[in-house]
C-alpha cells in the first residue's frame, strides 16, 4: 500500500504540476504519509517550471501539513500520550522546552536526511503547547530555506548536465 500512495503522490505532481506539488507537499509533511517533497523538487526544476513558484508552493503546502502535526499534538495529547507513553511524552516536552524554536528550526532546515524522520517530531511543539504563531513562522522559514537550497542545487546540476 505504501508504494501505491507514493506512486499516487508522484503522479499528482506529474499530471497536475504546481497544484500536484502543493497537495503532495501538504500530505507528505503530515505524520500520515511518509513522503519527502525534496525528492521531487529536482523533477519540478527539470520540468522548467518557475523556480520561485516551486519553492513557494512547496513551502506553503509543507507548512500547512506541518501545522496539522502541531494540531495533533496540541489537541490530541491524550491519544499521543497513549501511543508514546507518559515517560516519552515527558522527555519530548523537556526536549522542546530545552531547545525551543532554535532547535526546531535547525532540525527542519537541515538539508541532509536526519537519522530520524522529521515530520513526526513536529507533533512535539503541539504537545509542549509552543506558541502557534512562533511555530508556524519557524516552520515556514525553515522549509523556505531548505527548499530554496534544494531547488538551487537542482538547477545547478541540471544546467551542468545540460538537461
Amino acid at each position: 500500500m505504501f508504494h501505491e500512495v507514493i506512486g499516487w503522490m508522484v503522479s499528482l505532481i506529474v499530471h497536475y504540476g504546481i497544484a500536484g506539488l502543493f497537495v503532495s507537499s501538504l500530505l507528505g509533511s503530515t505524520i500520515f504519509i511518509p513522503f519527502s517533497v525534496e525528492a521531487v523538487l529536482p523533477v519540478m526544476v527539470g520540468l522548467k517550471l518557475d523556480l520561485v513558484q516551486i519553492v513557494l508552493v512547496a513551502t506553503i503546502g509543507a507548512t500547512i501539513g506541518t501545522c496539522i502535526n502541531y494540531a495533533i499534538g496540541y489537541y490530541a495529547t491524550e491519544l499521543v500520550e497513549k501511543r508514546l507513553g507518559e515517560e516519552n511524552l515527558k522527555k519530548a516536552k523537556h526536549l522542546m522546552d530545552k531547545h525551543g524554536w532554535p532547535g526546531l528550526f535547525l532540525i527542519l532546515v537541515a538539508p541532509i536526511p536526519l537519522p530520524i524522520p522529521v515530520d513526526p517530531l513536529t507533533v512535539i511543539p503541539g504537545l509542549a503547547k509552543m506558541n502557534f504563531k512562533e511555530f508556524a513562522l519557524v516552520v515556514f522559514f525553515a522549509k523556505l530555506i531548505k527548499y530554496t537550497i534544494f531547488v538551487a542545487v537542482s538547477t545547478g546540476v541540471i544546467s551542468l548536465l545540460h538537461i
